[in-house]
């Protein structure tokens, strides 16, 4: 049996589950890759924990079979959000989840409970015993301190290699850390939590069949879109073992490609942006409609609200640095930007919990009717359209209040307040009443290069420091104009 690398825990004792990750890869790639690398893969950010979501989602894509058994549903997760955490934690638990780790950023569920599909309940030692023998590492969060013989709780994250005889031999990256360490499977069982552990155990290898090779370099580079990877395909600039691929070529699962990623990398331009409000922790600016929220991928080098606050924050790194929620590029209006981590951390809270209250205008075809309700329909994706959303039997719930300020002959001026905060969630919501909103490309007649008649007016909000304050960007005259004419 090769030998499996081994990385120790850095300093900030924060990338003991990041080195693990960097083991599996290795190993079982044969390819060396960097701490930055892995951290893009599971969507590490600096002083947070990384929930193991995104980077089993990526590669599950890359051709890894991914054989997960933990107590937490996710799904129910996905439906509920916050409030289904405070059926399982503690609000001490709750609010250590929201404050230092990545929770709140998920974003894959859907593809995750698809492609890993997760067993939910708690781990047993017959579970690891039978990933191991199905030629699996296995990936196991415990409780570090009960692993050392101390009192307390630290999470922590081990790479089971093998089994001999009533031991586990194990990576475990410390601090201090301790390459091929001999555990007493029972006192790994009880630093897991025993009986009632709250754990994980995720079991790794790679399939015996073949990917796309389009579909492997997205799942390596997840913070590049598929279309600006695509034209790499086209360009000659991606290739496996000195022959350029197309991207519909098949590759072994987990193969090492290489790809020319410089034109990608070029910094964005710089962006002025209307300023609304700004402290030492937070940032309120006027989006103009075109402008994106953050870049990725095929717009990589394209100023974004992103890049316009970067100079402005600190303690943060990535495309997404700041970005405490999103407007559509189509979309205009208010949108508050985090200055530092616990800001982040304080704003996104007040999101999740509901707590943010958001007001919209928008111009819609003809004149709702009643002129006032709440549209109460679930929302799910499209699957024959997945870049698009619908109402759905199995969606999540979404509601909407709507109030008509103004009529004209062809449109109406109406006031829009999310009680949820769906992706599309306003334009797929007015297209089902019949009433889509003007300049919708997606869900009504509007043409791709309109303007989508649709501006975040208002935001009601505690910045940090406790005071609760509104924020508005002013209507752009064109609106008024757009139902009086």
């Amino acid at each position: 049996m090769k030998e499996v690398p081994f990385y120790p825990n850095l300093e900030d004792n924060m990338h003991c589950a990041v080195a693990v990750q960097r083991s599996i890869i290795e190993y079982f790639t044969g390819r060396t890759v960097t701490w930055e690398y892995v951290e893009k893969l599971a969507g590490f950010q600096k002083g947070k924990a990384a929930w193991t979501v995104d980077i089993w989602t990526r590669l599950a894509k890359q051709g890894f079979d991914i054989r997960m058994v933990e107590p937490f549903d996710y799904r129910a997760f996905a439906e509920r959000g916050v409030d289904y955490l405070r059926e399982i934690y503690s609000p001490e638990e709750v609010e250590w989840q929201l404050k230092n780790s990545n929770i709140l950023e998920l974003k894959q569920f859907d593809t995750f409970l698809e492609i890993v599909k997760p067993e939910c309940r708690r781990p047993a030692l017959d579970d690891i015993d039978a990933m191991l023998a199905e030629g699996r590492l296995v990936f196991v969060t415990l409780n570090s301190r009960a692993l050392n013989d101390k009192p307390g709780y630290a999470s922590h994250a081990v790479l089971v290699l093998r089994a001999e005889g009533d031991d586990y031999i194990i990576h475990d990256p410390g601090l201090p850390p301790q390459p091929n360490r001999r555990v007493p499977k029972q006192k790994l069982f009880e630093a897991m939590g025993g009986e009632k552990s709250n754990s994980e155990a995720t079991g790794i290898k790679l399939k015996n069949q073949p990917v796309r090779a389009d579909v492997l370099l997205a799942a390596m580079y997840p913070e590049y879109s598929r279309a600006a990877l695509a034209k790499l395909f086209d360009d000659g600039l991606v290739s496996y073992r000195g022959k350029k691929l197309k991207a519909g070529d098949k590759v072994p699962s987990g193969a090492a490609l290489e790809a020319d990623l410089s034109r990608l990398e070029t910094p964005p331009a710089d962006i002025d942006l209307p300023i609304l409000y700004e402290d030492d922790n937070c940032i309120v600016i006027d989006k103009p409609v075109g402008v994106l929220t953050h870049a990725l991928g095929i717009h990589g080098n394209e100023p974004s609200v992103a890049s316009f606050i970067r100079s402005r924050v600190t303690g943060m790194d990535g495309e997404r640095a700041g970005v405490v929620h999103r407007l559509d590029r189509a979309t205009s209006g208010v949108i508050i930007c985090a200055k530092n981590q616990a800001a982040l951390s304080a704003l996104q809270k007040q999101f999740a919990q509901r707590k943010a209250k958001k007001t919209y205008v928008a111009v819609v075809e003809g004149r709702p009717n009643p002129e006032e309700a709440i549209i109460d329909m679930p929302i799910e994706r499209n699957p024959k359209a997945p870049a698009t959303f619908r109402v759905g039997p199995n969606g999540k719930s979404a509601k909407t209040h709507y109030k008509v300020l103004k009529t004209g002959k062809k449109y109406s001026l109406v006031e829009l307040k999310p009680e949820t905060g769906r992706t599309h969630q306003l334009r797929v919501h007015l297209a089902k009443i019949g009433r889509p909103i003007v300049g919708d490309p997606l869900y009504g007649h509007g043409k791709y290069g309109d303007r989508l008649y649709l501006h975040a007016l208002n935001l009601e909000i505690t910045i940090p420091g406790g005071e609760r304050k509104t924020f508005t960007a002013p209507l752009p005259k064109e609106f008024e104009e757009q139902v009086d004419g």
